[in-house]
């Protein structure tokens, strides 16, 4: 894979562009979390079961979660629980163990950045659960680790003449996005079920161009289902210059959830950093996914050349936790 560092020279100068991160927060309104709503599948023989317990709450709600202006009741525990079940329901998985699944997951982070300037206004999601997956046949434990979520969303502050209303709409997107691909790692990539990429309902043709994300784009069935067959045949719309940002931006998504460590690279032999904002985030995360030591590398190169507040503080996170490199099923280990 080539390196970026040939083009990481259009990355610099975009930095005046955002408003420093040190300023996120100052006066900002508690958001409202919100679940997705999603098309129920049909009630099949053949569905896995895959139960979630109540997701636990931070030890230090204080220091595991960082949410600027903070939220409304329920809190991101009680809401990720419950869209991650509709998801799973909606996704009606199968394969693995004829009896099932019980998974038992604690909140470890929970952190929500937001940004504007003039013409946007941007948030990146993270979300770390530590989760423990045992057979519900004899309670044998299957997988133990960290579920890594991590979502962006863009929109133009053109359509939104009240900034909190902005703020709301960018946090449903981020958060429908980041909860149906923490299901679909647990149960596609750690557990190897098959099924359904959900559909998202919206009440109308307007609340679906406000509020749809990444996932709800013709490139999200394949983000979902994390078939790198199926996200290959958008690696040349992630590329095309001509094509609008969030396009691209979606279809590099398909491609970072395709990746992994033990899977080959699809993200073309010209990976060339974008001077697009939202289209890099995807671009990091993709090389993050893969998580093998030349897109390490590629990452840590970009840390010395980004300059954007958001992403470098994306960058930092991902080489603290060494990029978001998830593999298949494996004995539980540790305490």
């Amino acid at each position: 894979m080539r390196t970026m560092a040939g083009f990481l020279s259009q990355v610099r100068g975009m930095a005046g562009a955002w408003l420093a991160l040190a300023a996120v927060g100052c006066g900002q309104s508690p958001l409202i979390l919100h679940a997705p709503t999603l098309t129920s599948s049909a009630v099949s023989n053949a569905v896995t079961p895959l139960d979630l317990e109540p997701i636990g709450a931070p030890a230090d709600p204080a220091a595991a979660i960082a949410i600027p202006g903070g939220v409304q009741a329920p809190g991101p525990a009680t809401l990720l629980t419950s869209g991650i079940r509709r998801e799973i329901e909606a996704s009606a998985f199968h394969g693995g163990e004829p009896g099932g699944y019980a998974a038992r997951c604690r909140l470890d982070r929970f952190a929500l950045r937001r940004d504007s300037d003039k013409e946007h206004g941007y948030m990146i999601v993270y979300v770390d659960l530590g989760c423990d997956v045992k057979r519900k046949a004899d309670s044998v434990a299957v997988w133990r680790g960290e579920l890594r979520g991590r979502s962006a969303a863009l929109a133009s502050r053109q359509f939104f003449s009240d900034a909190k209303v902005m703020d709301q709409i960018l946090a449903d997107r981020a958060m429908s996005d980041v909860t149906r691909e923490l299901v679909s790692d647990l149960a596609i990539r750690v557990l190897g079920l098959q099924g359904k990429p959900s559909a998202r309902v919206f009440a109308d043709q307007d609340a679906e161009r406000q509020l749809a994300g990444v996932d709800d784009t013709p490139a999200g069935a394949a983000a979902l289902a994390q078939d790198a067959e199926a996200a290959n045949t958008f690696t040349e719309a992630a590329h095309r210059r001509d094509l609008d940002g969030a396009t691209r931006a979606a279809a590099w998504n398909a491609v970072a959830m395709a990746s992994g460590p033990d899977r080959p690279w699809i993200g073309g032999i010209e990976t060339g950093i974008d001077d697009d904002t939202f289209i890099r985030f995807f671009q990091y995360k993709a090389l993050a996914r893969h998580a093998t030591p030349p897109t390490l590398r590629e990452l840590k190169t970009a840390l010395k050349h980004e300059e954007n507040d958001l992403l470098l503080e994306f960058l930092h996170d991902l080489e603290g936790t060494g990029g978001l490199g998830l593999t298949g099923r494996t004995p539980a280990s540790g305490p």
